[in-house]
C-alpha cells in the first residue's frame, strides 16, 4: 500500500497534538514543538520503510509510533532535568527531591506512599518519609558518583523506573539489615529466560517437550530455535512489531512458569534470577545429578573433582569453585573471564557488567553468548576426556 506523504503528515500531526496533551494531564513539560515532534517520526517512518495491507494496519502503526516517540521525548526531558540537578549537587532541589511531600511537585512522593504502604502490608515493617528518603538518595549517591542515574534507558517515564529501582534497594537494605526475610521463590515475574545464550538444540529439546501445540510454542520456536529476523516473524504470524513483542512476553511468561512448576531440571540450565543472587544448587539436584552421573559411567569423574561424600556446604562450596575454575583453565582474556563470571556465576545485569568492564551493553550480550558457546564445547571436551 503506498503512502501519501501529505495525508501521513497530517495524520501524525493530529496524533502528536492528542499525545501532547495526555502528557501535560500528567503534569510533565514537552519544549518541543509539533512541527519538531512530527518530523522525528516522519524520519522514522522513512526508516522503516514499511508496507502495509490497509489503512487500518497503517493508522495503527502510526498511532503506536507516534505516542512511542512523543512520550519518550518527555522522559527524556524531564530525566535530563532532574538527573542534570542532581549531578550538579543543588542541595536545595536534592532535598525536595528525596524528602518533598507534595504530589504535584518533581519528588518521590508520587511513589514513596503506594511502596512504604506494601512493606508494611507485607512485612509488617514502618519505614518512615526520612528514613525512605535517606535509603534512595544512599545509594543513587553511590559514593559520590551519582553514576545509578546513568542506567535509566529512557524506555519508560522517570518515575517509573526510580520506583522499581527505589523499592528493590529498600528490600535489599532492610533485609541486609536483618529486619525483614525474604521470600525468594521463583515466579514467571522475578525470573528471566537465559534467551539466546542457550543453544538452539537446547532450545528445540526444552521447547517441545514443555510446551503444548499452537501460537506460543510457534513464537516461541522461531523465536529461540530458528531465530528468525523480526521483519519475517511480522509476516509469518501477521503481527505488527509491537503485537509481536507482546506475544513473545506472553510465550517466554508461559514457558517460565510451566518450567517452574515442572520437575525436570531444565529451570536450572535455562532459567536465573533478575535480581541478583547467590549460586544456589539444592541438595536433591546435586543428589539426582550424581546419581544420573554414576548411572551413565561407573567412575563418576565429577567425584575426584567435587566429592560426593560431602555434606550440603562442602558441596556447594565445590561447586561454585568448580564453575570459577573452569574459565581460568580457558585461554580467555581477563575482560573475558570477568564478563562470563558475572554473567553465568553471579548473574549481574548486563548493564551493571558493561558499566564495570567499560564496554556498550549489546557488546556484553554478544561477548558472553560467544563465551558461552565455549564454554559448554570446553564443558563436553573435559567430559569426554575424564570420562573415560
Amino acid at each position: 500500500m503506498k503512502t501519501n506523504v501529505f495525508t501521513t503528515k497530517e495524520t501524525i500531526f493530529g496524533q502528536v497534538e492528542v499525545v501532547r496533551l495526555e502528557i501535560e494531564s500528567k503534569q510533565k513539560r514537552l519544549s518541543a514543538s509539533d512541527e519538531e515532534l512530527v518530523q522525528k517520526i516522519w524520519d522514522k517512518v522513512v526508516a522503516d520503510n514499511r508496507e502495509f495491507a490497509t489503512e487500518k494496519e497503517q493508522l495503527r502503526y502510526l498511532s503506536a509510533l507516534t505516542r512511542e516517540l512523543v512520550w519518550q521525548e518527555a522522559n527524556t526531558e524531564e530525566s535530563a532535568e532532574i538527573i542534570s540537578r542532581l549531578k550538579l549537587n543543588d542541595q536545595l532541589f536534592a532535598q525536595k527531591f528525596f524528602y518533598g511531600t507534595n504530589p504535584y511537585g518533581c519528588n518521590i512522593s508520587r511513589f514513596r506512599s503506594k511502596i512504604l504502604s506494601n512493606i508494611k502490608q507485607t512485612y509488617q515493617v514502618d519505614v518512615s518519609i526520612e528514613e525512605f528518603g535517606d535509603i534512595l538518595y544512599t545509594f543513587l549517591w553511590n559514593n559520590g558518583t551519582w553514576s545509578i542515574l546513568d542506567k535509566y534507558s529512557r524506555k519508560s517515564s522517570f518515575f517509573c523506573w526510580l520506583a522499581e529501582v527505589a523499592q528493590h534497594e529498600l528490600i535489599r537494605y532492610l533485609e541486609e539489615m536483618k529486619i525483614i526475610n525474604v521470600n525468594r521463590e521463583r515466579t514467571a515475574g522475578n525470573t528471566r529466560l537465559l534467551g539466546m545464550s542457550v543453544a538452539p538444540e537446547m532450545w528445540e529439546y526444552i521447547i517441545n517437550d514443555m510446551m503444548p501445540n499452537g501460537l506460543y510454542k510457534d513464537v516461541l520456536y522461531a523465536t529461540l530455535v530458528e531465530r528468525k529476523d523480526e521483519k519475517i516473524m511480522v509476516k509469518k504470524f501477521g503481527l505488527n512489531a509491537e503485537d509481536l513483542h507482546k506475544m513473545q512476553k506472553k510465550a517466554e511468561a508461559d514457558l517460565k512458569d510451566r518450567l517452574i512448576r515442572s520437575d525436570s531440571n531444565y529451570e536450572e540450565l535455562v532459567l536465573r534470577d533478575k535480581s541478583s543472587r547467590n549460586v544456589e544448587v539444592s541438595e536433591e539436584f546435586t543428589k539426582e545429578f550424581f546419581q544420573w552421573q554414576e548411572w551413565k559411567n561407573e567412575t563418576n569423574p565429577l567425584a575426584d573433582v567435587l566429592g560426593v561424600d560431602l555434606d550440603k556446604k562442602e558441596l556447594q562450596e565445590k561447586v561454585v569453585e568448580f564453575l570459577y575454575a573452569i574459565p581460568e583453565k580457558l585461554k580467555w582474556t581477563e575482560e573475558e573471564r570477568i564478563v562470563w563470571t558475572l554473567r553465568f556465576i553471579e548473574d549481574t545485569a548486563p548493564a551493571e557488567v558493561a558499566e564495570r568492564v567499560g564496554r556498550k551493553r549489546s557488546w556484553v550480550d554478544t561477548k558472553y553468548s560467544r563465551l558461552n558457546v565455549r564454554f559448554n564445547k570446553a564443558i563436553k571436551e573435559w567430559w569426554i576426556k575424564n570420562a573415560k
